[in-house]
């Protein structure tokens, strides 16, 4: 697992280019604190950082082809890459090393673009071909690993992370309607980012520059549409088979490898598979709370017994939110989910004791198994008449009453109840929000359209898989694998999720909806798959979030640092927000009970570490302090 970094620039000098590249590199050296390798030439410099997994003694980069026309720059794990060496060899391409980066040089040379259709595995790759003077880059199918660029007609700058282009001397601008989303989604919608003329390049995604043009285009779907028939039981068999399968290609490494296990389905199946596959106890690493409703280390324990696991346990507590402003630092713009902590920290963690880890990352996306999919199941067994009663009879609770927003969508279609069940403030907060001056600049932009478009490119599926596509091209993408590439590389630390793979995901999602979550029971089809290997207690466990108890701590433990943060003269002075609107939210949460706005606070302290971080100062260099002890381990 590595970072990469890289530009075309005719304009700029030898020596001006190889101090850029490898400042572009250096910033992001907790992503590969291995080595680092560059190639200046050609108006172009391409860089990397290394963190060496797979072949450790020959992976170096940029690596080359034959004649050394063709190089690249290369993050992530291809798991097919012995097939398609073989496969390469028999056509007459010859290896220097034994890396799958290599093999990604050789099948451009043979397939050209479409080489990206051969990978199976997580990947950000530039391509640079000499003759052509042509750039190919690339992210993987559900954008497990990032790419970010920004292209001003003349320059192409790119980067894993956005703070290696902002080395480029790049205006430091907001991007207004980016902001305006995020704080309707609690992330950046791809392909924006904070700063204006930074984007993210989507999942599934190439990117070319050719003959001083850039250009996009996708390459894979996964349209969640039921083209296959297997009845329950073959599909049971085939899914099971599939996903041995795609645990046993991620073990491939050369380094110590273990296991997240947060005590749900997901977590505890790879591990499960894991320790059928491993001749040593699998080591796995959780996290849990003192708030014994947030905390699901009980059912970690079990797994972890159950499968004879070298176990190790962290509690995070409400000092640990002292580490914010290091990982706004680390996810280039504010990150509004509040589970980026644990996740930090269980990462941290592993890192202690491994270098890579699987989790179960993608099984509710794929097999359905969020709560809300359940609520909105619910909701539509409704009848018409009755479930727009119960809307308009919600809207006249009090608002922050427990049940308000769901009752009150009730009336609403679905893609509208979806997004404002999800939303972090209510639609009507827009206007209030914002100070005036900064209203006139996002009052015409409507922040929503971008996922109701999204559910109308699956108006033909039904409600479950609907759902489904939309939160695999957006939640996933946007915010659960953000979070995880984020928390784990700050860390040094490669993660893994077999339930992504490529093979899996587009076989159980062309089965019907009723296989995957039948008569309203979640992940129906995986926990058939798992029956036989994990205790009874975990796979009858109500479905609990990766949440924190932010909603206590902003009442108690954390109640001055909130105000200190959101009501301080420099976060008043930046003229974004109505300063009364915030000490009403401020208020409301810690003074009412039934009010509950953590996840809204979250947000608006990230958005301000943000600008303390990336704006206010920008010569400043925050890197990660907080240290870990272990609490508990076997």
């Amino acid at each position: 697992m590595c970072g990469i970094a890289g530009f075309i620039d005719v304009q700029s000098s030898r020596d001006n280019a190889e101090r850029l590249i490898d400042s572009m590199c250096k910033v992001i050296r907790h992503r590969g604190p291995d080595d680092q390798g560059a190639w200046v030439g050609d108006g172009a410099a391409l860089g990397m950082r290394r963190l060496s997994i797979i072949d450790l003694a020959g992976g170096h980069q940029p690596i080359f082809n034959e004649d050394e026309s063709i190089l690249i720059v290369f993050n992530g794990e291809i798991y097919n890459y012995h097939e398609l060496r073989q496969d390469l060899q028999k056509r007459g391409h010859s290896f220097g090393s034994n890396s799958d980066t290599e093999v990604i040089v050789h099948a451009y040379e043979e397939y050209g673009d479409d080489c990206v259709k051969c990978l199976r595995g997580m990947f950000t790759f530039a391509l640079w071909d000499r003759r052509r003077q042509r750039l190919l880059a690339a992210r993987d199918r559900f954008g497990k690993k990032p790419l970010n660029y920004f292209w001003d007609g003349q320059r192409l700058i790119f980067g894993s992370e956005v703070k290696s282009i902002l080395e480029a001397g790049i205006p430091r601008e907001v991007n207004a309607v980016a902001l305006d989303e995020y704080l309707v989604y609690g992330y950046v919608p791809t392909p924006n980012t904070l700063f204006k003329g930074v984007l993210k390049l989507p999942a599934a995604h190439i990117l070319i520059y050719e003959d001083g043009q850039i250009s996009t285009k996708r390459y894979w779907e996964l349209p969640f549409t039921p083209t296959c028939q297997d009845d329950e039981v073959t599909a049971i068999g085939r899914t099971r088979a599939m996903l041995k399968d795609a645990v046993q290609v991620r073990l491939m490494s050369e380094v110590p490898l273990g296991a997240f296990l947060s005590g749900g389905i997901d977590s505890s199946l790879v591990v499960g598979l894991m320790s059928q596959m491993m001749s040593q106890p699998v080591k796995t690493f959780s996290i849990g709370f003192e708030e014994e409703d947030y905390s699901e280390l009980p059912y970690a324990r079990k797994v972890a017994k159950h499968f004879g696991t070298a176990h190790h346990e962290f509690y995070v507590r409400p000092d640990l939110v002292s580490v914010l402003p290091e990982l706004v630092w680390a996810c280039d713009e504010p990150f509004a989910d509040p589970s980026l902590l644990p996740t930090y920290y269980v990462s941290k963690l592993a890192r202690e004791h491994v270098t890579v880890v699987l989790s179960g990352g993608g099984g509710d996306e794929i097999f359905g198994g969020y709560d809300r999919y359940e609520r909105e199941l619910s909701i539509n067994r409704i009848p018409a008449l009755l479930r727009i009663s119960l809307g308009y009879a919600g809207a006249l609770l009090p608002d922050g009453m427990r049940g308000k927003r769901r009752l009150s969508n009730m009336r609403l279609d679905l893609p509208t109840r979806y997004l404002r069940a999800l939303t972090l403030l209510p639609v009507t907060s827009r206007a209030s929000m914002y100070h005036s001056d900064y209203f006139s600049q996002v009052c015409s932009h409507y922040p929503y359209e971008r996922l109701m478009s999204e559910f109308h490119a699956a108006r033909h599926l039904d409600s479950m898989a609907q759902m489904q596509f939309v939160d695999v091209r957006s939640y996933l993408t946007s915010d659960i694998l953000v979070k995880v590439d984020k928390a784990s590389m700050l860390n040094s630390l490669e993660t893994r999720a077999p339930m992504l793979d490529q093979h899996l995901v587009e076989y159980v999602s062309s089965l019907p909806s009723t296989i995957r979550t039948h008569d309203g029971v979640l992940k129906y089809l995986l926990k058939k798959v798992a029956a036989d290997m994990l205790p009874a207690v975990i796979l009858t466990r109500p479905k609990q979030g990766f949440g924190i108890p932010i909603q206590y701590w902003f009442r108690r433990d954390l109640l001055d640092y909130i105000h200190e943060v959101l009501d301080s003269p420099r976060a008043r002075q930046r003229g974004i927000f109505n300063t009364q609107f915030i000490r009403n939210l401020l208020k409301a949460h810690t003074s009412r009970k039934l009010a509950n706005y953590s996840e809204a606070i979250w947000a608006l302290l990230c958005l301000e570490h943000w600008f303390q971080v990336y704006m206010d100062d920008p010569s400043i260099h925050v890197e990660p302090h907080a240290q870990v002890e272990i609490i508990s381990s076997r």
